[in-house]
């Protein structure tokens, strides 16, 4: 498929382990935002390894993922980077329960010529990773934030 042949719609990927704590942020927000969009904005949950992540973005433009983070910041902090034009923070780090982690796939779906015409990535900052515990206070207060966020770059990217 041609880059040109791709679909235009939105697709948010929610990275994360719904039973590691703060690491559902992903699935929860990937919940909320296709219970308020419907059938409007395409939805994903990864649970697993990330390596095939950029076959299975490659068939929209725009994207958003959202994954937990680890960067020393206060739990619930949010950071949004563009993937397209820069490479994740070296500082900083989305958590990776997963083989292959959100910045290798990126990366690899740079070097295949596979990433979206957009990539945005949302990074939750975390605090909590205990098996089969629920997400903190912080991250489920940091939800509504990043599905209004994920609301507007829909609505402003819309053709």
């Amino acid at each position: 498929m041609s880059r040109d042949d791709r679909r235009t719609r939105f697709v948010v990927i929610g990275v994360g382990n719904r039973d590691r704590g703060d690491d559902a942020v992903g699935p929860l927000i990937a919940d909320a935002v296709r219970d308020l969009h419907g059938d409007g904005v395409d939805t994903f949950v990864c649970e697993g390894d990330l390596s095939d992540l950029a076959m299975r973005w490659s068939a929209h433009d725009r994207v958003v993922v959202v994954d937990a983070m680890v960067s020393g910041r206060p739990p619930g902090s949010i950071v949004e980077t563009d993937a397209c034009r820069s490479t994740m923070p070296t500082g900083e780090r989305i958590l990776s329960s997963h083989g292959v982690g959100l910045a290798d796939a990126i990366e690899l779906g740079r070097l295949l010529d596979r990433l979206p015409r957009q990539l945005t990535v949302i990074g939750v900052e975390a605090s909590s990773f205990e098996p089969f515990e629920p997400a903190s206070s912080q991250v489920v207060d940091a939800v509504p934030e990043v599905v209004r966020r994920i609301g507007e770059i829909v609505t402003s990217q819309i053709p």
